[in-house]
Formats: C-alpha cells, structure tokens, sequence
C-alpha cells in the first residue's frame, strides 16, 4: 500500500505539472529562447549512452548518478540518465501490478502517466553558447545574446545540477563544447 501512495504522489506530481499554465510555460520558455533558435523538448528513442556518441561528442554524469549532460552534434541537452531510466521503467511497469480492484487501476494508471514522462530531454543549440567553463564549483555557461536561465532551478540532490559533475567531468565538458564551437582549450 505505501508503494501505490509513493506512486500516486508522483502520479500526481506529473499531472499536476502538466497542468501547469501553458501562458506560464510559454513566457518561462520565451526568456530561455535566443533569437538563434531556443530550448527544445525532446524524447528519443534510445538513451545516450558512451556507445551512441560521435567523435567530439561528450556526455558526463552527476556524481550520484541521476542525471546527465551531453553535447550531441550541434545541440546540448540534459535529462535523466540511463541508468534512472532503467530504474524507473522497472518500477513503472504496469505488468507488474497485481489485483484487479480500484487500488489496481489507479496504480496501473498513475505508473503509466509516469513512464510515459520519463526520457524526456532539455536541449538548445550549441550555437546559443559563446563559451563554458569550469569555475571550480560548476560549469559555467556564456550565452551569445541574452543569457537563458534553462539551468538556474534544475537540482540534483539540492545541489545546483551545473554543479552536480566531478571536476575532471565538468572540464571535460567545458573543453568538448569550446572545441565545437572553435575557442581554444584553456590551460
């Protein structure tokens, strides 16, 4: 029974968040966008992995493991790891709901609302980006044009999530997105 009340309260989490006012999202979403093209939501298919990545391309991930930044091709994104999404989709299986009453539906229905939210990725073109570094707390964004707040209330265990990743991943990051975008490396 605390199983299905932990999974009603994410259920209703979700809905709730869904139900947000969509005037609301699109005014956060026009101060996040750049003239060059702005902050996209996205779902793919397969989750970035080291084996899906191209030359250049880096993906690091918080040190506790939740979630994850990736430079892909021309955009950067962030979102759940891999290895949450397998959790996660294990949990929310509906299959594994046992009963047929009215505890079993909700349960079955609040799992589903669940899996499918997860997966879902933050991204904005690298182009949005005039440089990144590494200020020894986090990583640091510099924005070409007004400077997007996509990252400002994202946390990872009450830490700031841009200051979530280990040094040495945070510089290796900061490093891959200034070679895509053509600043020398920083010694």
């Amino acid at each position: 029974m605390r199983h299905a009340g932990i999974l009603l309260t994410v259920g209703a989490f979700v809905v709730a968040s869904a139900c947000s006012s969509r005037t609301e999202r699109s005014e956060q979403r026009e101060r996040d966008e750049a003239p060059d093209g702005g902050v996209t939501l996205s779902k793919p298919k397969t989750a970035i992995t080291e084996d899906t990545l191209a030359a250049g391309d880096a993906r690091i991930v918080a040190t506790r493991g939740g979630v994850d930044l990736a430079l892909i091709g021309d955009s950067i994104s962030t979102g759940l790891s891999p290895e949450v999404l397998r959790k996660v989709r294990r949990e929310t299986d509906t299959a594994t709901v046992t009963g047929s009453g009215f505890g079993a539906q909700i349960e079955k229905m609040v799992k589903g609302s669940v899996a499918g939210s997860i997966g879902t990725r933050v991204s904005f073109p690298v182009s949005a980006v005039r440089e990144v570094h590494y200020d020894g707390e986090k990583i640091v964004f510099e924005w070409n044009g007004e400077p997007r707040k996509i990252f400002e209330q994202a946390k990872v265990d009450g830490k700031p999530l841009l200051a979530s990743f280990s040094p040495e991943d945070s510089k290796r990051f900061a490093d891959a997105v200034n070679a895509r975008i053509g600043k020398p490396k920083k010694m």
